[in-house]
Order: structure tokens, then C-alpha cells, then sequence
């Protein structure tokens, strides 16, 4: 996205993963952590911003006081946070579940609205869409 004054809306899961997708590195090595600010509408307000990397043979912290500054920062009101999983397999554990309901609630305590929370896999993965939406998840 080289022009973010153009209007993006972010309508489907599918589209904020292609976003996030686009700022990740080919070989996924280390886990990767961006928040995706949106306006009240969905429009997007910038590009995924990453917020943290983890090593080679560890995950990365997914710190929610540092996505909502960064949010904050772009003049979010929506987010949509997304990490990506090395191993190509979007499955989430306990901890991606966890994360996302303090996420959830560690938001409104911010005035921002978590939209999703998306796990990022290889391209194939997940019945072919490449990642998870643990809001569809969740909401099952």
C-alpha cells in the first residue's frame, strides 16, 4: 500500500490477511506482530505496523500496551492485530485464545475496538485461505 491517503476499507478477514501478508517477509523465520489502524468505517488509516519480532526459536511478545500506542499513534479507532506463525500452521494454541480475549478487553479500556485477531500461516494452510481469524473462531 504506497498511497495510504487512498481510501482502503478493510471489508472481509481475507483482505486484512492479503495487508498483513504484503509486510511480511518471504521465509518467515521469527514470529511477527502488526496492528492494522482503522477509522470508525474500516477505512484504513496506514499500513500494518509492526509492533514486535521474535527470535529464531521463540514467539514474540504480543505486547497490548504497545499496539494501542501505535494505534493511537495513527489515529485509530478500529484495529486489527495479526501474527504470523513460522511453521506455516495458522492452528491457534491456548495462548493465541488468551491473548485475544485480554486484547479484547484491554481495547475498550482504550476507546479502540478489536476487529480481529488474525494467525497468519503459510499460503496454503488453513483450508486454503493461509490464516485464521480468531474473531470467526471465537464467535463459533
Amino acid at each position: 500500500m504506497a498511497n495510504c491517503s487512498t481510501i482502503l476499507i478493510v471489508p472481509t478477514s481475507t483482505a486484512a490477511a492479503a495487508l498483513f501478508r504484503s509486510v511480511l517477509p518471504k521465509e518467515q523465520k521469527e514470529e511477527r506482530v502488526f496492528v492494522l489502524p482503522l477509522d470508525a468505517h474500516g477505512k484504513v488509516l496506514a499500513k500494518p505496523i509492526l509492533v514486535s519480532v521474535g527470535s529464531e526459536d521463540g514467539t514474540a511478545v504480543i505486547d497490548a500496551g504497545a499496539i494501542f500506542r501505535e494505534a493511537l499513534k495513527a489515529g485509530a479507532e478500529e484495529i486489527i492485530v495479526a501474527h504470523n506463525h513460522p511453521s506455516g500452521d495458522p492452528t491457534p494454541s491456548k495462548a493465541d485464545y488468551d491473548t485475544t480475549v485480554k486484547l479484547n478487553d484491554g481495547a475498550s479500556l482504550v476507546g479502540l475496538e478489536l476487529i480481529d485477531h488474525l494467525i497468519i500461516g503459510s499460503p496454503g494452510s488453513a483450508d486454503g485461505l493461509g490464516f485464521v481469524s480468531m474473531a470467526e473462531l471465537m464467535a463459533e
